[in-house]
């Protein structure tokens, strides 16, 4: 027997046992009907070879036939199949009548393979000559499914799947020893205990070398694809064209595609759908036909191999076509439409538009991105070109962001009609928001656009990184200086904020930062940098307001990079502020959005470093270590994340008791800033910070004299909160009771409440006791409203004691 025989018949031995009593009695002239039903690839035809091989040993005459194959194309293939064997030409019941007079005379066996593959008339035929054989010594042989009955009357020869039993049996049998049970478990799993893939795959584990043990197991996977897909092609092969076609379309469409319109797409014209889909579930080639996809292991590149691609490309487009009419789900239109070729259809962008955001609404960017690609392959309109091009990069922006910067890039630097402005200036707030200082710039040098958005776009050139050291009339961009007053919103934001950093005109700076958050400005962040000066200019409400707004307009226009800086931004103006719960949860939300890792190495530092300022303010020093310790500095570049990062660190130091450190790093941040000809200490107060650690190092001249200028430059910005700090910064280096007192005034009424709470203990512990202890009491409230537990520290060691 050959190793295929012996493979088709491990655990049938009740069904070898129906064979042989049937042909035994056959030799003593009984007739039987017989119907091998199971699984394509469960070992049907070694059976069927079985029962023959019987009879040719007992002098049966023997006619065979196999559906599907060549020779019985047309219809009633099978009957001239049999007449041929007896060099007859006879059909229909002319056929029958010659096979029961030549069972008259001899016993005859009829044994047909792949019944259930038969056109209509050779299952009609072979009906009626079931009919006629149990008048004579014939025994009928039909392999079928166990949804297609060919024989009436039949006995039913069921054949399963192989057990564990079996498959260990094979494994002994491949490798001449048994195998460890997870070794056969995963032959189990992975083949569905047919046969016909079974050996297969024992063939290629031993050709690799593997041994039967359950070390194996793993390697069986990457195995059992190759073999499963051999496997698709044989199966393909065997079946009718139209039952192919709908395995086609079965793999194209999916298991949310409706299955009636499967039918429509396959034009099925010689089966039923129903039909059809069980004999692909029979071949294991589908899942149940109520609701059918392509079985466990079955490759869709192996099912359309073979397939034109104009052919594939017109059966996506006829799905995507029919789904839409019929309102199949938006996302698997979309997915159809990604294979398919442009249409020029007015659905097809909006459907494709629709469907990316879902995906990346339920955390699937990467499907989004295909989608948008295959959008920009439709003709549109200048203005919907330039709209998907923007929400490719932002989807990109979860999954490729360096790709994302580069794709904004392209298309800021792209002529674009003036209708484009918005979309364009939504792209250059998307850019900035990720990071890269250095490729913005690169940008907006080379932007040459005829839009009204080019003023726009190019004052962000300013704040990106080292651009402000240079000279305007020496710089690479053409464009103007900003101007000290601006009426353009979407440059006022910019222009404000680079007032504030050079400390000069702060009514100009309010007035501009005004324009830019309540016109508002398109540009988003001319809006942050507004909010940001009015924050320096005391106006808390106003600026987190307008941050308010920039996270919900961020929002809506699904700008993801804009979204965490606007709320970093918002958080460090609340922990000024003394909303320390709502700063921490600004800092999480920014994280969460849009991951650290995902934001430019040069934009980290900033988010890293604007955390460590909150967490310090609430006494969570552990956490602060932690995250400056996430940020080495040979991994961080320069410029103002470096700097702002370096100030995080400062005040680290200087709270932890690490002055020399605290000095090192606010030097480090003094002449970057100085460098830039930004002095305003509202803009990052590191004189403070430097003063301070001076002191405590002992070099009390320069820490003098650092202080000083540092209220200098405070008075000269005029805002209350930036005076008095420096205020206190002098109170705590020269000394004098003055500074205190004057702090306490200009902080009477500050949205600053824990800088008030902190000069107010300050004052507290220079005064007499009577006079110290209602500054105690209203610092202690302030901290135990903000919940800075550091203040709350300070006060009870001053001698507050809680009450309820």
């Amino acid at each position: 027997m050959s190793r295929d025989s012996t493979t088709g018949l491990v655990e049938r031995d009740t069904a070898l046992a129906v064979l042989e009593r049937s042909v035994r009695m056959l030799a003593s002239g009984r007739s039987s009907l017989l119907e091998i039903c199971g699984h394509r690839g469960a070992g049907r035809t070694a059976v069927l070879e079985h029962a023959v091989s019987l009879a040719v040993r007992a002098d049966v005459t023997v006619l065979t036939a196999a559906g599907g194959c060549a020779a019985l194309d047309g219809t009633g293939g099978v009957a001239a199949e049999l007449m041929s064997q007896l060099h007859r030409g006879d059909s229909g019941p002319a056929a029958v009548g010659a096979l029961v007079e030549l069972a008259r005379r001899t016993p005859v066996l009829v044994a047909v393979d792949d019944a259930d593959l038969l056109d209509r008339e050779s299952l009609g035929w072979l009906a009626s000559l079931a009919g006629r054989a149990v008048q004579v010594p014939m025994v009928v042989v039909a392999v079928t499914d166990a949804c297609l009955p060919v024989l009436p009357g039949a006995t039913t020869v069921p054949l399963r799947p192989l057990g564990h039993d079996g498959v260990s049996a094979l494994v002994a049998s491949r490798f001449g020893r048994p195998g460890d049970e997870e070794f056969a478990v995963a032959l189990h799993d992975h083949t569905g205990g047919r046969p016909a893939t079974l050996w297969p795959l024992l063939d290629r584990c031993a050709e690799d070398g593997l041994e039967p043990v359950g070390a194996s197991a793993g390697a069986v996977a990457g195995l059992a694809a190759d073999v499963l897909a051999d496997f698709t092609t044989r199966t393909m092969r065997s079946l009718p064209a139209e039952v192919v076609d709908l395995l086609r379309v079965v793999a194209v469409c999916g298991p949310l595609f409706p299955v009636d319109l499967m039918g429509v797409l396959a034009g099925l014209r010689t089966f039923s759908l129903g039909r059809a889909l069980e004999l692909l579930a029979g071949a294991g080639l589908v899942t149940e036909p109520g609701k059918p996809e392509p079985a466990a292991g079955i490759r869709l590149s192996r099912v359309l191999d073979g397939m034109p691609v104009a052919a594939r490309e017109d059966l996506h487009a006829r799905a995507a076509r029919l789904g839409h009419q019929c309102a199949v789900l938006p996302s698997e239109v979309a997915r159809l439409l990604v294979g398919a070729p442009p249409l020029g259809e007015s659905w097809v962008v909006p459907l494709l538009r629709t469907a990316a955001r879902d995906e990346v609404d339920g955390g699937r960017p990467a499907a989004a991105t295909g989608y948008l690609r295959r959008a920009l392959l439709e003709p549109v309109t200048p203005l919907v070109r330039a709209e998907l091009v923007l929400e490719l990069a932002v989807a990109e922006y979860a999954v490729t962001p360096v790709a994302a910067d580069r794709r904004l890039a392209k298309m800021l630097l792209e002529p674009q009609p003036a209708e484009c402005a918005e979309v364009r200036l939504a792209a250059a707030d998307q850019l900035w928001g990720r990071g890269d200082a250095a490729l913005l710039r690169r940008t907006l040098t080379a932007v040459r656009c005829v839009g009204g958005d080019r003023d726009a776009v190019t004052s962000l050139y300013w704040i990106a990184d080292d651009a402000p050291v240079e000279m305007p009339e020496l710089g690479i961009l053409d464009t103007a200086e900003l101007p000290v007053s601006c009426g353009n919103p979407d440059r006022a934001g910019v222009a404000a904020w680079m007032q504030v950093c050079q400390g000069v005109d702060a009514e100009h700076a309010r007035q501009a930062a005004t324009t830019a958050v309540q016109a508002p400005a398109k540009l988003l962040a001319s809006r942050l940098f507004g909010c940001l000066t009015l924050a320096a200019l005391d106006d808390v409400a106003g600026a987190v307001a307008g941050l308010d707004q920039v996270i919900a307009d961020a929002h809506r226009r699904r700008l993801t990079t804009v979204v965490p800086q606007a709320l970093m931004m918002r958080a460090k103006v609340r922990a000024m502020a003394g909303e320390l719960d709502n700063a921490a949860a600004d800092m999480e939300q920014a994280q969460s959005v849009y991951p650290l890792e995902n934001l430019h190495p040069d934009a980290r530092p900033i988010m890293v470093g604007a955390d460590i300022l909150v967490n310090i303010e609430r006494g969570r020093l552990d956490r602060a270590i932690e995250l400056a310790a996430s940020q080495p500095d040979e991994r961080i570049g320069f410029g103002y994340a470096r700097t702002f990062f370096n100030f995080a660190r400062a005040v680290l130091a200087l709270v932890t008791g690490d002055p020399a450190e605290a000095v090192a790093r606010a030097d480090e941040c003094g002449r970057w800033m100085l460098s830039r000809q930004w002095v305003n200490p509202a803009a990052l107060p590191w004189r403070s910070i430097a003063a301070a650690a001076l002191a405590a190092t002992g070099d009390h001249e320069r820490a003098a004299r650092t202080c000083t200028r540092d209220l200098e430059l405070a008075q000269r910005w005029g805002a209350p909160s930036t005076t008095a700090r420096a205020h206190l910064s002098c109170a705590a280096v020269i000394g004098g009771e003055s500074h205190l007192r004057e702090a306490v005034r200009l902080l009477t009424d500050s949205p600053f409440r824990l800088l008030r709470a902190t000069a107010l203990l300050e004052l507290a512990q220079v005064v007499d006791p009577a006079s110290a202890a209602p500054m105690i009491s209203e610092a202690a409230e302030i901290a135990v409203l903000c919940r800075s537990t550091p203040l709350i520290h300070r006060a009870r060691g001053l001698g507050w004691v809680p009450t309820a």
